[in-house]
């Protein structure tokens, strides 16, 4: 990774990325140059973020490479200091200490003596003076003019100090290069405060000074402060001006892309057109000098080990450019998800060209609105106001893109959202597809495991296994499906199943995709009979009557003649399923099993299809159940469902919440068990009051529930 992290300037030719280095050495040289300079100043000119201060250190460098043993190089850090007297202060003490330095006694109290003329008007500021803890000055300045009288006594004038010291420097064989960088952090004040020592003090013979700030900031404090000087105030100091040359944009391009190859890693082949694609349209546009590109790799270097190879470099990195160059917007986006997520407008009432945008762009500068609008439509297609498809919707939850709602949240939270598990762990269980205990044991832990909204992970890992299952090898394809059948009905939790009006996924449904898609035009009808004929035979008992009930289906009705990826098995091997089914039925119904099973009622309705619509045998089975207590509130609990519903409203107008009702799914010709036997059952438990309340109160529900169906059916007959 890149060592210049923290927005540091760059120290050496070899770490220049944006080839400034030929500039420097030319300026260096311009500088060497200078024989015989009076207080000469040059101006290194550049916007905020250019990178001026790296080029100052490669002067220093190349004067350094030059010999130039009689040129004395220093830097007065004038950020360190506010206000102006703290500013002048500060400069004249670096003056003497650097002459000082170099020429002992020669210099001795001429630099104080020609700050005393300064300080004669008024005070230094006591309490007004701030420094920063490394200031050299912090501890020096206390109090006011008598400090000054102190450090700058009485005696020659401003003039004649001034002239003495010229004197000194004039006969010297040495010159002193003096750089002042980093005007741009001062005030507009304190920066022609700069200007205004440099012009007065500072006009001594043998010394340069190198002033780096942006002429364009400078030009309008002047113009604040001076408004009929003009430009002519800094003619009047600076004798040469140097504009820093703006970096090629293609030298910006390759840093950028260096950086996000050696911070998040090379994209796949089959990813890199569309990283180019976001890189250009999104990144380029608002990276344009070497500190956003700074900006931009500390940022990412941060942020991308929370959450590295779980997102889509190509989101991750235009999500970042937005954070950091388009706040508003990427707060809008954040806000907008159900905007913004899937492949489809169908149903979404922000439809119209308009609207789809006017979210994000209402905060946004209309210079860049179209920016913004590309943006986001390279991010969400749904954007597009095209319509995208499930297999599209697929593709994209491989690559865990932003605009998929379940690796939505982990682009903003710099944490894996609760809807998705990581590459390690989908890859895991992708490796293990042969291993049943791998399979199991991920499988059982996403089942005791709760997300938020009060759900099981086991849908998390379905869905995650359906978008990865043509990464499962083929010939691991039959262990994983011998693992996952076994133990459906201990995963099928009742807290996954969908709820509201709508709902229709459930583990069950997930189950039913994902093995159409580890098989879909992978194997031949011969290949899937003998697949599943061999995995079906240790399947728990509610799939595997699920399952034979929809390979018994592909073969009846309008569904005849579908093709081979469309049907589970051929239709000769259906009958070995439903036996094998009838049998698992027989055996939990003897065993007492199938009365706990929570899809009993299901599976007693199966058992009368299987039985070619005879249901005998399941009426026998719960006619013997019917003198039991607790075998009656069973099937009462078993017969209890909910509908969801609209109503009209008020004024006409329609609700926009669905509303729940319990309803009872039993008539008088239901076939499974005998209705009147088992009402009269019922009414007995709710009259004698021997089992529990909780009980109790299912048991009423039921009878009042079964109470509105028929009431609803008799208003129909009369009506």
């Amino acid at each position: 990774m890149s060592r210049f992290i923290n927005d540091s300037p760059i120290e050496s030719p070899d770490d220049d990325r944006y080839g400034v280095t030929p500039f420097a050495r030319s300026l260096a040289r311009s500088i060497a140059n200078i024989k015989t300079p009076i207080g000469t100043t040059i101006a290194l000119h550049g916007p905020w973020g250019s990178g001026k201060s790296s080029v100052v250190n490669l002067v220093r460098r190349e004067l350094e490479t030059m010999g130039q043993h009689d040129l004395v190089v220093s830097e007065f850090k004038c950020w360190w200091f506010r206000g102006e007297e703290a500013l002048a202060l500060a400069f004249l003490q670096n003056l003497n200490a650097v002459l000082g330095a170099e020429l002992k006694d020669k210099v001795k109290d001429l630099i104080p003596r020609l700050g005393r003329g300064l300080l004669q008007a008024g005070p230094v500021i006591g309490p007004a003076m701030a420094f920063t803890p490394a200031a050299p000055l912090a501890t020096l300045f206390q109090g006011t003019l008598d400090f000054a009288k102190r450090f700058f006594p009485d005696g020659d004038t401003l003039e004649s100090t001034f002239r003495k010291l010229a004197e000194v420097l004039q006969r010297q064989n040495r010159r002193f290069l003096i750089i002042i960088d980093d005007i741009d952090r001062l005030s507009p004040d304190e920066a022609i405060a700069i200007f205004r020592l440099v012009k007065s003090v500072g006009r001594l013979p043998n010394v340069i000074y190198l002033l780096v700030f942006d002429r364009t900031l400078a030009d309008e404090a002047v113009r604040q402060k001076y408004p009929s000087e003009g430009p002519h105030f800094l003619e009047k100091i600076i004798q040469a001006g140097f504009e820093l040359p703006a970096p090629l944009q293609s030298d910006l391009n390759s840093a950028l892309l260096i950086a996000i190859e050696e911070i998040c890693g090379s994209p796949a082949e089959q990813e890199i057109q569309r990283v180019m694609n976001i890189f250009y349209d999104i990144v380029v546009p608002y990276v344009t000098t070497p500190r956003h590109a700074a900006r931009f790799q500390n940022a990412i270097s941060i942020t991308w080990p929370a959450i590295a190879n779980e997102v889509s470099v190509a989101d991750f990195i235009a999500l970042e450019t937005i954070r950091l160059y388009e706040p508003t917007l990427y707060h809008a986006i954040r806000e907008n998800k159900d905007r913004v997520c899937g492949g489809s407008q169908q149903g979404n009432p922000h439809t119209r060209a308009n609207d789809r945008f006017a979210p994000f762009l209402k905060s946004t500068d209309e210079a860049r609105h179209e920016t913004v609008k590309i943006a986001v439509q390279r991010l969400f297609p749904r954007l597009e106001n095209m319509g995208y498809g499930d297999n599209f919707l697929r593709r994209w939850n491989a690559e865990r893109r932003v605009c998929v709602e379940a690796h939505f949240d982990t682009y903003f939270r710099l944490a894996l959202s609760d809807e998705t598990l990581s590459s390690a762990e989908i890859s895991k269980i992708v490796a293990g597809a042969d291993d049943a205990e791998t399979i199991k044991t991920a499988f059982r832990k996403a089942a005791l495991s709760r997300r938020r909204n009060g759900t099981s992970l086991v849908p998390v890992y379905l869905d995650e296994l359906i978008t990865h299952a043509r990464n499962v090898k083929e010939a691991k394809v039959g262990s994983l499906l011998r693992s996952l059948f076994e133990i459906h009905d201990e995963i099928d939790l009742g807290i996954d199943k969908d709820r509201g009006f709508g709902g229709i996924a459930t583990t069950t449904l997930r189950y039913h995709w994902l093995i159409r898609r580890l098989t879909e035009s992978r194997f031949t009808l011969d290949e899937k009979t003998e697949l599943y004929l061999s995995v079906t035979q240790s399947a728990s008992l509610g799939w595997l009557v699920d399952f034979v009930s929809s390979a018994r289906d592909d073969y009846r009705g309008e569904n005849v003649g579908g093709s081979d990826d469309e049907v589970l098995v051929d239709e000769a091997s259906v009958p070995t399923l439903v036996e094998r089914a009838l049998h698992a039925i027989r055996a939990a119904a003897g065993d007492g099993s199938l009365l706990h099973h929570k899809d009993l009622i299901y599976i007693l309705y199966r058992w009368r299809d299987f039985n070619d619509d005879d249901a005998s045998e399941p009426r026998a089975w719960t006619g013997a159940l019917l003198e039991d207590d607790d075998s009656l509130v069973i099937l009462a609990r078993g017969l209890t469902g909910e509908s969801w519903s609209y109503g009209m409203g008020t004024h006409g107008l329609g609700d926009r919440v669905s509303r729940r009702s319990t309803i009872a799914q039993i008539s008088d010709d239901t076939d499974i068990v005998d209705p009147v036997a088992l009402r009269q059952g019922l009414e007995r438990v709710a009259s004698e009051g021997r089992v529990d309340e909780a009980s109790l109160s299912a048991v009423q529900q039921f009878l009042d529930a079964w109470d509105r169906t028929k009431q609803k059916q008799r208003n129909r007959e009369h009506a």
